[in-house]
Order: C-alpha cells, then structure tokens, then sequence
C-alpha cells in the first residue's frame, strides 16, 4: 500500500490523505483514508501528492534515424514494437521525467509507416510491451520526396483511395490498415499545415475513416475542419518561444469537445518538455483538468490502452 499526501483523480481533482492498495500487481483500492489490511507493507508519503504516471503520445525513443524506410513509402504491416529496445537510455530518461508509458511511431517521413507500438519506459522487460497502437500515416511535406511516390498530397489521396478499395472487398482482412479502411479504428496522421488538415477532413468524410490528427498545432484556426476528428489531436511540442497561435490550440479544441493529447516528441526533445507543454497550454487557457487529461489519460484512450494505463482507479 501507499499512503501519500494526496492524490489526483481522473479529472484532476486533488483527493486529501490518499491511500493506494495494490494487490497482485492492480489497484484494489484508492481513496481517502482507507483502511490498510493487517500485515501489508506500507510507503508512506505522506509528503507527496500521487498521481497516474505520464503517457507520451507519440515518440521515436531509443529508434531516431530507424523509424524510416528508404525504399518504400508504403509500409502497412511494419511494426513499430521491432524498433523498442528497452536497455535504450532514453527511456531512463523519461522514468526521471515521470513518464512511463509511451507510444513509438513511424517517422514522418514514412507516408504508410506500419503500426505504433505502446510500451512501458520501466519495469520488468518482459511486461514492458503493452501490444499495438493505431496505424500511423503521415501526410507531410517530407514524406513526399521526388525519389518514390507519392511526390504530393493529391498523389497520396489517390494512392490511399485504391488502398482504402482493396482493403474493403477483402473482408478476411483483419490488418491495421484494413480495419481503418472499414472505419473500425482510427489511424495517426501526421500533418504539418491548415490546407493538408481541411483537405484530410473531405478525404475522411468521403472515405468514412478515422483519423487522429498528429501535430496539427494550427488546427484550431480551422475549427470546422477540425472537429470532423472527434477521435483526438496529439499536440507539441511546445516551447516558451512558441506563438501564441499554436500555444492556444489544446485550450481551443478542448474547449470544443475535442479529445486533445500532448507529445514531446523525444527524443528530439526532452521527456520534460510534455510536463512544460502541458504548464504553457495552460497558460493559454486550457484547464488543469484537461492539461492533466492531455498527458495521463486521453493519450492512453487514443492508443487504446485505457483499461492499463492513464488514471490512478481500481483494477
């Protein structure tokens, strides 16, 4: 058991002379003082405050550089999972940061990357691999290169349209890409400007697929396109030098309904930088029960792992 100062529920809520009871490896009991049964083993921080550890929504941890594949841009059935290598140093890194869940993902470069993998930053490594997240697809200027196609946004539409067509008259198909097309999952994707967000908006009302739009820090000037994706935003990173008018998106599309996320996107940066992300959107209106949401549990309901991680709750 643990017996802390406080802790923080799901909402953000700050819950005074908090007990934690874990019995078998899960949360059997949290709340106020509980009583703790005869003969377990207590912590006592009674000078903390307990909280859910820190999800990180989209990162290349321990793989920069090896999350590309040169020859092909279209990569459905990679997966993310055989990037992870759990002696890696960035994520005793993200441990001091206090994340200990993250999701690895394809470079923006790759324009069909294959399958996210969500993993723990710690612990015993083999429990460390959580099972596959969303398919990622990117949609940025760098994933069109004149050395292989797609070469532009249009190309990729098209391509994904005889993608999206296979993929639905094969209906023993059971893959990442194929249960997207059928708008049974909602897949990452990467965009790097308002034009390429509004143009995903019609490709994925006409194609009826999901999507989880990834670092579209400009999306809440294109509100109305935006809040086609009711299946989340993945924001970041943010800085202090940043503009206002990214600064001010998570509180805007939050303030709509909208699921919103935060990333640091390590290891281009720090672990640190979704904590301080998550102050700065604050600063810009975003409430502390949603910038607490961004970093715990919506990042974990996006990837599909709420049920492990995210929240401090029983089972």
């Amino acid at each position: 058991a643990i017996r802390a100062g406080a802790y923080l529920d799901a909402d953000g809520k700050r819950i005074e002379n908090a007990v934690l009871i874990i019995s078998k490896g899960r949360i059997e009991d949290i709340g106020s003082e509980l009583s703790i049964p005869t003969g377990v083993d207590v912590l006592d921080r009674s000078d903390a405050v307990l909280g859910p550890g820190l999800v990180d929504a989209h990162v290349a941890m321990g793989a920069m550089g090896r999350t590309r594949e040169a020859a092909n841009a279209v990569e459905p059935n990679a997966d993310a999972a055989a990037m992870f290598n759990p002696n890696h140093e960035d994520f005793a890194r993200a441990v001091q940061s206090g994340v200990t869940t993250v999701v690895l993902a394809p470079s923006e470069q790759q324009f069909v990357g294959g399958v996210t993998a969500v993993v723990k930053t710690g612990g015993a490594i083999a429990h460390r691999r959580l099972g596959a997240g969303p398919l990622k697809l990117s949609l940025t200027s760098s994933a069109f290169t004149l050395s292989r196609t797609p070469t532009s946004l249009e190309g990729a539409f098209a391509e994904l349209r005889s993608m999206i067509a296979a993929a639905k008259d094969n209906t023993k198909d059971d893959s990442a890409f194929a249960t997207w097309a059928r708008g049974e999952s909602a897949a990452y994707v990467e965009v790097n400007d308002d034009a390429g967000l509004t143009a995903l908006a019609e490709f994925a009302r006409e194609q009826g697929v999901r999507c989880v739009i990834v670092h579209g820090n400009l999306a809440a000037e294109r509100l109305d396109a935006s809040k086609r994706f009711g299946d989340g935003f993945i924001l970041g990173t943010y800085e202090f030098s940043d503009p206002r008018r990214y600064t001010r998106t998570p509180a805007i599309l939050a303030e709509a309904g909208l699921p919103v996320a935060l990333t640091s996107n390590a290891p281009r940066f720090s672990t640190d930088w979704l904590r301080i992300g998550a102050a700065i959107a604050m600063r810009q209106g975003l409430s502390r029960s949603d910038a607490l949401k961004s970093v715990t549990s919506t990042p974990a309901t996006i990837a599909g792992v709420s049920k492990r991680v995210g929240a401090l709750s029983r089972g």
